[in-house]
C-alpha cells in the first residue's frame, strides 16, 4: 500500500510553534507538503506557562519548527502573525501564494486558555479568549477561502475540543465557550463550501501540549503525547478524505467520530402542548432513545415535519 503524501499541497498550520500545531506541521512536511508554520511566540496566557511548563523557554517557536523541517529536508517558512488581526492574517495567506503559488490547506490550531471561577471571569478574558479560538480561525480561513474557490480545492480543519463542544469543566467557561464557536463555525463553513471542492471539519484532540499541563484537571494515565494526534489531523485534511462538516476526537492512538443526535421526545398535538402535557411526559422528553443524526438542516426539518404528521394526519 502506497504512503499516504502531500507533495505538491501547501499547508498553514496556525499555533504551530509548540505541541499539538508543532507536530501537524512536521508530519504533513515529512510528507511532502510546503508547511507555513505560523506561530505569534508568546500569547495572552503566557503567564500560565513561567516555571518549567513545556515547552516555555522556546524564544522564536515557529523559527524553530522550520529549522527541524529544512534539516529533515522538507520545504517551509516561518510566520508570527497574530490570528486576530485580520489584516496581518491577509498578509500571511498572501506571502504563501507568493511562495508556493497555492493554499491548500488550512489547520486552525492557535489558541489560549484562560481559566476563572465563572463568577471571576472578566468580559475582557471572555472574549480575548473567542477572538483567538473563533475569530482567529474565522480570518485565517476567510482570507485563503476565496484561492481554494478558484483552486477548487481545500482542506480546512478547525481544532476544536470535547470541551465546550461535548461536555463543559469548571472554571473553563471561556475556553468552553469559545471551542463550541468555532465547532458552529466549522459547520457553517461546510455547508457555504458544498459542492466547491472545499471540506471543512473539526478536530477534538486530546495531547499533553503545555495548555493541558498547566491546568489543574486531572490528566489521564494514558500515553498522551501530541504526536498521537498528529495522524488523524492530517488525514482530515488529505485530499483523500471526503468528510466535511464532520467531528473527530483524537487521542493515544485512538479516534472516533462526535456526532450530535436528535431524540425523539414527544410530539402532541398543538391543542394539547401544555405545561401539564410537558409534566405528564417529561421521561420521554429528556430521554435520549432513539434518536436520529441530522447532517443538514433539511435532514432537521425532515424529522420535525414526520413527527407533526404522526399525530396531525
Amino acid at each position: 500500500m502506497d504512503n499516504v503524501s502531500y507533495a505538491g499541497r501547501v499547508a498553514i498550520v496556525t499555533g504551530a510553534g509548540r505541541g499539538l500545531g508543532r507536530e501537524f506541521a512536521l508530519l504533513l512536511a515529512s510528507r511532502g507538503a510546503s508547511v507555513v508554520v505560523n506561530d505569534i511566540g508568546s500569547s495572552a496566557d503566557s503567564d500560565r506557562y513561567a516555571g518549567g511548563a513545556i515547552d516555555s523557554d522556546v524564544v522564536d517557536p515557529a523559527a524553530a519548527v522550520v529549522d527541524e523541517i529544512l534539516s529533515a529536508g522538507g520545504s517551509a517558512l516561518a510566520n508570527r502573525a497574530d490570528v486576530t488581526d485580520a489584516a496581518s492574517v491577509a498578509v500571511l495567506v498572501e506571502e504563501t501564494i507568493d511562495e508556493w503559488g497555492r493554499v491548500d490547506i488550512v489547520i486552525n490550531n492557535a489558541g489560549i486558555v484562560l481559566t476563572a471561577p465563572f463568577l471571576d471571569l472578566t468580559p475582557e478574558a471572555f472574549k480575548k479568549c473567542f477572538d483567538v479560538h473563533v475569530v482567529g480561525a474565522f480570518n485565517v480561513s476567510r482570507a485563503a477561502w476565496k484561492h481554494m474557490l478558484t483552486q477548487g480545492y481545500g482542506r480546512i480543519l478547525n481544532v476544536c475540543s470535547t470541551n465546550g463542544v461535548v461536555f463543559g469543566i469548571p472554571g473553563s467557561a471561556a475556553y468552553d465557550a469559545a471551542k463550541s464557536g468555532l465547532a458552529g463555525l466549522t459547520r457553517n463553513m461546510a455547508v457555504e463550501a458544498d459542492g466547491s471542492g472545499i471540506n471543512v471539519n473539526g478536530l477534538l484532540p486530546g495531547g499533553l501540549t503545555r495548555a493541558m499541563a498547566s491546568t489543574s484537571v486531572v490528566k489521564p494515565s494514558i500515553d498522551l503525547r501530541p504526536s498521537l494526534v498528529a495522524p488523524g489531523a492530517c488525514w482530515l485534511v488529505h485530499e483523500d478524505c471526503a468528510d466535511s462538516g464532520s467531528f473527530f476526537t483524537c487521542s493515544s492512538g485512538r479516534m472516533g467520530t462526535v456526532f450530535a443526535g436528535l431524540a425523539e421526545g414527544h410530539q402532541a398535538k398543538p391543542e394539547e402542548f401544555t405545561l401539564e402535557r410537558v409534566r405528564e411526559h417529561w421521561n420521554s422528553i429528556s430521554s435520549d432513545r432513539p434518536f436520529t443524526v441530522p447532517r443538514v438542516i433539511a435532514d432537521y426539518q425532515d424529522f420535525r415535519t414526520r413527527s407533526f404528521s404522526n399525530v396531525t394526519e
